[in-house]
C-alpha cells in the first residue's frame, strides 16, 4: 500500500511502523497494535528452531494475517 501510494519506507519488519506510516499518509487500517506486534515477533523468531507458536497461537496469527491481506487487497483493487 505504501509503496502503490508511492510513499518511502524503511525497511523492516515491524507492522507498526509501517502501520504508523500507512495512518500518516491517509491509509487508515485500523488493526490493533497488539495484533500487529504480535505478527512482527514472529518475522524474526519463527526462523529459528525451537521458537515456533503453539498451535492455537499459530491459528490466531493466521487470521490476523488473513485479515491484513483482505484489507490490502481490497485497498489496491486486487482480486480476494
Amino acid at each position: 500500500m505504501l509503496v502503490a501510494g508511492d510513499i518511502k519506507f524503511p525497511k523492516t519488519h515491524d507492522l507498526l511502523i509501517l502501520n504508523t506510516l500507512c495512518n500518516t499518509a491517509g491509509i487508515l487500517t485500523g488493526f490493533a497494535k497488539e495484533d500487529l506486534g504480535r505478527l512482527s515477533g514472529y518475522a524474526v523468531h519463527t526462523r529459528y528452531p525451537g521458537n515456533q507458536p503453539a498451535p492455537e497461537e499459530a491459528r490466531e496469527a493466521l487470521e490476523i494475517a488473513t485479515n491484513i491481506r483482505r484489507f490490502a487487497r481490497s485497498f489496491l483493487g486486487l482480486k480476494k
